[in-house]
């Protein structure tokens, strides 16, 4: 597995582009001419539905590396900063700026609580006496787990799907 960071000039990118995916390079282009304007969005919005459904790493990256002639492509180490924010524990890692830190996004107060993410953008939160856990508030639903459990959030999407609940993701 990679985090599928890759450093090109653009000029390369466009040229393997342009030869591995035709279509996907020409409607690139043509969506070009309406960056920064009023129409941008809905051109964009156009032009992605008739994309091909293909990764990068599969459409340009492979075929460059299969190509004749000298090497086109390099793997170089690289610390990059990155992290895999796959979970709202991960969410709570990047934005706590010390360990323990109750990190809220929107109103709140926690009295007697630690290494709490609160997410409820549009409601007070106020927490006595939790530790660790993880609370999302949407417009439908709620969201609440113990910090050390956020990967398993996927079980509860793959219940909603079986149940027809699609509006609630």
């Amino acid at each position: 597995w990679n985090a599928g960071m890759f450093f090109w000039r653009v000029s390369a990118f466009l040229e393997n582009l342009g030869s591995s995916l035709p279509k996907t390079h020409a409607a690139l282009e043509k969506l070009a001419d309406f960056i920064g304007t009023r129409n941008y969005e809905r051109q964009l919005r156009a032009i992605y539905a008739q994309l091909e459904n293909i990764s990068v790493d599969y459409a340009v990256l492979e075929p460059a590396t299969r190509a004749e002639g000298p090497p086109r492509v390099f793997v170089i180490p690289a610390e990059v900063g990155w992290s895999d924010i796959g979970s709202w524990a991960a969410v709570y890692q990047l934005l706590a700026k010390k360990p323990g830190e109750n990190v809220f996004a929107g109103p709140g107060h926690t009295l007697d609580g630690q290494g709490n993410f609160l997410w409820s953008p549009s409601k007070f939160v106020a927490a006595i006496g939790v530790r660790d856990l993880i609370v999302v508030e949407t417009p439908d639903a709620l969201l609440i787990c113990p910090r050390d459990r956020a990967q398993e959030v996927g079980k509860i999407v793959k219940w909603l799907e079986e149940q027809e609940l699609r509006k609630l993701l």
